[in-house]
């Protein structure tokens, strides 16, 4: 069974539930979809690739790039550092060290890890985005809307 994302994938049973006045079910078919705007039906369009133009602000403006929050091959010579500067001077010393030159705040600096806890408690769409599973759409097919018509037109449908 796929992710129900878009009401397109339920095909008519929305409607359905909404006309029959079955409201159990139209809260769990409406339950299933998905929250984020971007992967409503409306807003799934066709990929268009521009060229994006890249500009370097940190070369731009000759500022250093700002350092990673694990740690680093230098980062026991600078650790060395701040320990000189506290043992020899005081803790303005040592502020002031790591103000000119940071250390490391993690051993690992891993953006994407989440507490096992947290991970384990986001619904399923948010699990889907963040294994980046693709969202496939079926394509329309023009032909299926003249055998809905016929099907309506028929002496048994209106009843």
């Amino acid at each position: 069974m796929t992710t129900i994302i878009n009401e397109w994938q339920l095909d008519c049973r929305l409607n359905k539930a909404l006309n029959q006045q079955h409201r159990a079910e139209f809260s769990l078919w409406l339950a299933f979809l998905s929250l984020a705007v971007d992967e409503m039906a409306e807003f799934q369009l066709p990929a268009i690739t521009e060229p994006a133009k890249k500009t370097d602000l940190y070369a731009t403006f000759s500022v250093n790039r700002p350092r990673g929050y694990g740690w680093q091959e230098h980062d026991k010579q600078r650790l060395a550092s701040h320990s000189e500067a506290l043992s020899t001077g005081s803790l303005p010393q040592l502020k002031l060290q790591q103000y000119l030159t940071e250390g490391p705040l993690v051993l690992q600096d891993d953006s994407a890890k989440l507490a096992t806890a947290v991970a384990q408690n986001l619904d399923a769409h948010s699990q889907r985005r963040r294994a980046n599973a693709p969202l496939t759409r079926a394509e329309a097919d023009p032909t299926a809307l003249y055998d809905i018509l016929q099907q309506i037109h028929q002496p048994h449908a209106a009843q």
